[in-house]
């Protein structure tokens, strides 16, 4: 076990911390520009399958906010807005009302979305700020466990990680997710390794941060499964009361704070839970088959999350390893951040998404990874390799997509038979301008009902060059043919006879990312057999 460095004073943190916050939310910042018109950014990812639900939701809870203020938070007000039946109780409150508030504070800000019922590139910057957020915790608890070159490490291995870049450029709830994930985990660490139990103050602390992560998503009941049983092997009995005061001020927050639940509490619980498991069955493009979610073969978690790690991170984990044992405080951190990979792997578990629902992996092992990192970062060299290697596949606007060097990248990941994007992200601004005006598109797959109309409502550069989308229906089309066919490269839900172009009909655009299809039109003759 390596030594511990010398005590960093909280004060001396705040610069490093300051730092990677800022370029976090530079880097992720740049690529938000979904689709707008005439506008300065560069082309970003197009507006993703889930994220018109986020930011209309969000919207409605930050109004809600400013609206009503602290009143929000009594039985009265709280039943009028949440009772309504435009509210989805389908997820916690927490990441999408910082996505509403992000665009209720910054769409002045950004032209180019006058058009359209609201402004993606706005509400994008609410996830570009916890990924900014998350950069500063990680980097300030490092600089303090391991020291500056792994501080360093952290913050830009994390910055240059394609899969966390590219999510931090959508309005999705992931990386409001980590962010939380992280807060709930750093005073575990701190405070729950030694060799007694945390203070009561420590405890009630560390359970309030828990409270914030059950206030973004479902993923955060892995967190007490791998406490309680480090608690017990470590604490034996003296880890009674705080585990009970942990659990109890965790859950008066998330009820606190969740108005919905005030009203039939116990109802509403178990039809939040209920909507995890008791939903419409989604599907895995996985080794070249595709998979119901719950039939989805025990290794897939694995695989997907070598597949998509840093080769920093591995890299760091294996320089970590040979530095001997780890510290208790490692050990706890590398429980937690594998034990969801395990859970999934568990059969009948759904999976689904890629790595999207073991994303909260990531924070923990570009931890550990740091700690690696803590002397050859010392290097100028090393140091200059971790910052710009990452470049081509992080500042473009599809990182989300990118796989990662173990697995040979997008074409090792083709050959092999993984996804090419499960997020419909190729339907960028440069994507819309190739189109001509006045074009009717028929779309295919079209992942729910309200996916077509959202890009026509809220891509501006859709309106302007007046596309009209339609969803194809295959067989059953009553569209004439000939006719221009979007097919988006999801290819658990794509036909396999639509995956590559006809002879005599080669793709009219074609979106790639690594050399990997992402989307394209063929002009269809007739309906393919």
């Amino acid at each position: 076990m390596p030594p511990r460095p010398a005590p960093v004073l909280p004060a001396s943190v705040l610069p490093a911390a300051s730092a990677a916050f800022g370029l976090a939310f530079l880097a992720a910042a740049l690529f938000i520009n979904p689709g707008l018109v005439n506008s300065p950014l560069p082309d970003g990812p197009g507006m993703t399958i889930d994220e018109s639900f986020n930011i209309l939701q969000g919207i409605q809870l930050a109004h809600a906010l400013e609206q009503h203020g602290p009143l929000l938070f009594t039985p009265t007000i709280a039943n009028t807005v949440f009772k309504t039946p435009e509210y989805l109780p389908d997820h916690p409150p927490l990441g999408r009302l910082l996505i509403g508030l992000a665009h209720e504070t910054t769409a002045w800000l950004i032209p180019g979305a006058e058009t359209a019922v609201c402004n993606v590139a706005a509400a994008r910057l609410g996830s570009c700020f916890a990924f900014a957020l998350n950069a500063a915790l990680l980097c300030g608890y490092s600089l303090r466990r391991y020291g500056p070159a792994a501080a360093f490490a952290a913050a830009a291995i994390f910055i240059g990680s394609p899969q966390l870049i590219g999510h931090a450029r959508l309005a999705a709830l992931e990386t409001t997710v980590n962010l939380a994930w992280t807060a709930a985990i750093l005073p575990l660490l701190a405070w729950w390794s030694g060799t007694r139990p945390p203070s009561t103050c420590r405890t009630l602390l560390s359970g309030a941060a828990f409270g914030l992560l059950l206030l973004a998503k479902v993923q955060a009941i892995l967190l007490p499964p791998v406490l309680l049983v480090w608690a017990l092997l470590r604490f034996r009995r003296d880890s009674l009361l705080p585990l009970l005061l942990w659990s109890a001020t965790a859950a008066l927050v998330f009820f606190a704070a969740w108005p919905w639940l005030w009203q039939d509490t116990t109802a509403r619980i178990l039809q939040y839970l209920g909507r995890t498991t008791d939903r419409i069955p989604l599907y895995c493009w996985y080794l070249s088959e595709r998979w119901l979610d719950r039939e989805v073969p025990w290794h897939y978690p694995f695989v997907l999350l070598t597949c998509t790690l840093p080769a920093a991170v591995v890299i760091g984990l294996g320089l970590r390893a040979r530095a001997g044992m780890p510290a208790a405080d490692e050990l706890l951190l590398l429980m937690i951040s594998l034990f969801p990979v395990l859970v999934f792997a568990l059969p009948g578990v759904p999976v689904y998404d890629g790595n999207r629902l073991f994303l909260i992996c990531f924070p923990g092992l570009i931890l550990l990874a740091a700690g690696g990192w803590r002397n050859l970062a010392r290097h100028p060299v090393a140091k200059t390799a971790l910052i710009l290697l990452p470049l081509p596949w992080t500042m473009q606007p599809f990182a989300i997509n990118q796989y990662g060097i173990l697995c040979g990248g997008n074409a090792g990941a083709a050959a092999i038979g993984l996804e090419a994007g499960y997020w419909a992200d190729a339907l960028n601004g440069k994507f819309w301008t190739q189109i001509p005006e006045n074009s009717s598109l028929l779309v295919a797959p079209v992942s729910h009902q309200f996916q077509l109309s959202a890009l026509q409502t809220m891509i501006p550069v859709i309106q302007q060059r007046n596309i009209r989308l339609k969803p194809w229906l295959y067989e059953e089309s009553k569209e004439p043919l000939p006719c221009r066919l979007l097919l988006i490269h999801r290819l658990a839900d794509l036909r396999p006879e639509l995956s590559h172009d006809p002879p005599d009909s080669p793709a009219a655009v074609t979106v790639t990312s690594g050399g990997t299809v992402l989307a394209r039109i063929v002009d269809l003759q007739q309906t393919p057999e």
